[in-house]
C-alpha cells in the first residue's frame, strides 16, 4: 500500500502501461499476474539487499583489527564479557551501552581469536544488517508516494550514502543505527495507519521494542524513546489508534529499557570498577551557565551544518519539507505526526548529543556521526520531494535550506576555524565528508565544502525541474548522479581512512602477541604512561587474561608478568625505556610509530 504525502504535487503519474519489461502480458482472470509482479519485486529487493551487503563486506575485507579506539575496543570487550570472557579496566571513560555488544556476543561463543571475531562482526553482522537500509528505504519511499522503480532507485542511492555505508566497516553502533531509526519510523507509521486490531498491536509493540533497543544501543536512543512516549501520549489522547494498543506499546517499551538497565549495570560493575565518565552529568553542568549554553548552541549548529552537508544538501531539503508538513493542516494526521517525530528527534539530537564534549575540542563539535541515522531517513524524504513535488515547491524548499546552512557554516568557521583537519585517522574519520566534498585530505575548507554541497543540491533541483518538462526518465539521471557521488565518497573514505590506517593499527595490536611470543596462560603488564590508544586495542587482542598495570619507575612488575610494555619517549634508546628493569628482562620488540617497547623475562 502506498501512502502519499498528500500535499506534494506529483508532476505527472508514472505511466508503466507501455513498458515491456514491467507489463508483458495481460493479467489473468484470477489475478495471478499482479501477484507474480509482486514476487518479482520481492526478488529484486532481495537482490538489492545482497548487492549492498556484498559491497559492505568487500569494503571491509582488509580490516582485521579495531581502528576506531577506544569505541571499537570497548564494544568488542563488552561483548566478550557478556559471553563469559575476560574483562578490561575502562574506569573513568565513557560507559558504552550493552545493546550493540549484545548483538555481537554470539560470535565469542564460537571463537576467541581476535582477528576472526572482528572479521565475523564486520562481514557476518554489520554487512547484512547495515544493508537492510535498502529494503527499508524502499518501503519508506513507497509510503512517500513513489512508484516502484523510483522507490527502488532512491533506496539504493540512500544505502550508498557514507552515513549508511561507511560505518559498517567498524564495530560501532553507527553501523546499525540508520537501520534502527528508519525501521522505527516505519513501525510508528504502520501503527498510525493500521487497518486491523492485530496490525495495530503488532506495529505498536514493534515500534516500542525498536525505540527501546535504540536506547540500549546508544544514548541517542533516549531521544527516540522520549519522542515515542510523547507521540504515544498524543495519539492515545486523540484516539488516533486503539487505546489498548498504546498501553501494549508502553508495556513493551519497558522490556528493552529494563534489560538495558540491567546489562549496563553489569558492564559498569565489571569493566568500570572505579566508575564511568558521566556524560549526562557533564551536559547538565554545562547548561547551568550562559557560557555553557553558548557552547551547546554552537555544537548544535555544527551538527546541523553536517546534517545538510553529509547528505549532499538533499537531507536539508527533506527536513525543510518535513517541517512544512507539520504545520500544514490539510495533511493527514499520521503524516504530520511522523514528520514531527522525525524532525523533533533530529533537532533535539543535534542539541543534546554533543553537549558533553570537551570545551577544548571545538572542531569535534562539528562531527557528523550523531545524526547519521537521520541523515539517511531525511535523504529519502528529500529524494521523494525531488521526484514528486512540483518544480516551484522544489525550488522554494531549496531556497529555505541555503541561508540557514550558510549561516551555520559561518558559525562553524568562527569557532572551529575556516578549515578542519582531515589528515590522519582521527581527523579524517571525523571530517570525512568535508574532505570528499573539497577533495582535500589535509585541511578541508568549511565554506568550500558548503558551497559544493549547495552545487550538488542545485544540480539535483535543476534536473528535477527538467524532468517536469522533458519526462521523468530524467529522474533516472538524478538518482544515478546522486548514487555516483555517494559511492565515490564511500570508496574514497574507505581508501583514505580505513585501508590507509589498517597496516599501522594491525602492527600495534597483533605484534604484541606474535612478536613477543605471548600466549594463553601468560600475562602482559602495562607501564603507566603508555598511551591508551595503544593498550586498549591490546586489551582486546590479549583475550585470555586482563592486562595488569604498574608504575615502571617505582614498582616491580607483577609477579606473574611474562611481557612488560612501556612507553618509548622520543630521543631515547629502547634499552633506556625501563631503567629499573630487573635482571633477566630484555627488549624483544619495539614500535617507534606508536611509541612503545616490549620487554620479556628470560
Amino acid at each position: 500500500m502506498c501512502y502519499p504525502l498528500g500535499w506534494l504535487s506529483v508532476v505527472r503519474p508514472l505511466d508503466l502501461a507501455g513498458s515491456a519489461d514491467v507489463v508483458t502480458t495481460p493479467a489473468s482472470a484470477d489475478g495471478r499476474e499482479p501477484g507474480a509482479r509482486r514476487r518479482r519485486w520481492v526478488l529484486l529487493l532481495v537482490a538489492g539487499w545482497l548487492v549492498q551487503a556484498g559491497l559492505r563486506a568487500w569494503l571491509s575485507r582488509a580490516q582485521v583489527v579495531p581502528l576506531a579506539t577506544p569505541d571499537e575496543s570497548a564494544y568488542l570487550i563488552s561483548a566478550r564479557v557478556m559471553s563469559g570472557g575476560v574483562t578490561a579496566n575502562f574506569s573513568y571513560s565513557t560507559l558504552y551501552p550493552a545493546g550493540y555488544p549484545l548483538l555481537i556476543t554470539p560470535v565469542f561463543w564460537f571463537t576467541h581469536n581476535p582477528v576472526t571475531v572482528y572479521r565475523a562482526v564486520l562481514l557476518g553482522i554489520n554487512a547484512p544488517l547495515s544493508a537492510l537500509v535498502m529494503p527499508l528505504g524502499y518501503v519508506a519511499c513507497r509510503r512517500l508516494g513513489l512508484e516502484r522503480p523510483w522507490a527502488f532507485g532512491a533506496a539504493m542511492v540512500a544505502a550508498l550514502l557514507p552515513a549508511a555505508l561507511f560505518y559498517s566497516q567498524y564495530a560501532l553502533t553507527d553501523a546499525i543505527f540508520p537501520v534502527l531509526v528508519l525501521g522505527w519510523l516505519l513501525a510508528v507509521h504502520s501503527w498510525l495507519t493500521a487497518r486491523s486490531s492485530v496490525a495495530s498491536y503488532v506495529a505498536a509493540v514493534g515500534s516500542a521494542l525498536l525505540a527501546g533497543y535504540a536506547y540500549a544501543v546508544h544514548s541517542r536512543g533516549a531521544i527516540m524513546v522520549a519522542g515515542f512516549v510523547l507521540a504515544g501520549a498524543f495519539v492515545f489522547w486523540r484516539r488516533l489508534v486503539p487505546r489498548a494498543s498504546a498501553v501494549a506499546a508502553a508495556v513493551a517499551l519497558c522490556v528493552p529499557l529494563g534489560a538495558a538497565s540491567y546489562l549496563n549495570r553489569h558492564l559498569s560493575s565489571v569493566m568500570y570498577p572505579s566508575g564511568p565518565r558521566t556524560l549526562a552529568g557533564e551536559a547538565l553542568i554545562r547548561l547551568r551557565s550562559v557560557h555553557g549554553v553558548v557552547f551547546v548552541a554552537e555544537m548544535a549548529i555544527g551538527q546541523l551544518w553536517r546534517f545538510v552537508v553529509d547528505g549532499w544538501g538533499v537531507t536539508g531539503l527533506g527536513l525543510a519539507f518535513a517541517v512544512f508538513v507539520v504545520f500544514r493542516r490539510s495533511v493527514r494526521d499520521e503524516v504530520r505526526i511522523v514528520a514531527a517525530l522525525a524532525a523533533g528527534v533530529a533537532l533535539v539530537t543535534a542539541v543534546t548529543s554533543p553537549a558533553a564534549l570537551p570545551p577544548t575540542q571545538p572542531q569535534a563539535w562539528a562531527s557528523g556521526r550523531y545524526l547519521d541515522g537521520l541523515v539517511v531517513a531525511f535523504f529519502l524524504v528529500g529524494a521523494a520531494v525531488l521526484l514528486r513535488a512540483a518544480p516551484r515547491r522544489v525550488l522554494i524548499g531549496a531556497a529555505c535550506v541555503v541561508p540557514p546552512t550558510l549561516l551555520a557554516a559561518l558559525v562553524v568557521s568562527v569557532y572551529a576555524g575556516s578549515s578542519v583537519p582531515t589528515s590522519g585517522f582521527g581527523a579524517a574519520f571525523v571530517f570525512a565528508e568535508p574532505a570528499v566534498l573539497t577533495q582535500n585530505w589535509t585541511q578541508a575548507s568549511v565554506l568550500l565544502a558548503t558551497a559544493v554541497a549547495f552545487v550538488l543540491l542545485g544540480t539535483a533541483c535543476l534536473v528535477a525541474v527538467v524532468a517536469s518538462h522533458r519526462g521523468r526518465l530524467w529522474h533516472g539521471v538524478l538518482l544515478a548522479g546522486l548514487g555516483v557521488v555517494s559511492l565515490v565518497a564511500s570508496l574514497q573514505m574507505t581508501s583514505h581512512i580505513s585501508q590507509a590506517d589498517t597496516p599501522g593499527q594491525e602492527r600495534n595490536a597483533t605484534a604484541i602477541v606474535s612478536g613477543t611470543g605471548l600466549r594463553p596462560g601468560q600475562h602482559l603488564a602495562i607501564g603507566t604512561g603508555l598511551s591508551w590508544m595503544t593498550w586498549m586495542p591490546q586489551a582486546y587482542e590479549v583475550w585470555w587474561a586482563p592486562l595488569q598495570f604498574f608504575h615502571p619507575w617505582s614498582q616491580s612488575p607483577p609477579a606473574d608478568a611474562t611481557v612488560v610494555e612501556v612507553a618509548w619517549p622520543s630521543g631515547q634508546p629502547a634499552a633506556a625505556t625501563w631503567p629499573q628493569a630487573p635482571a633477566g628482562w630484555r627488549v624483544v620488540l619495539t614500535d617507534r610509530a606508536d611509541g612503545w617497547v616490549a620487554w620479556r623475562q628470560g
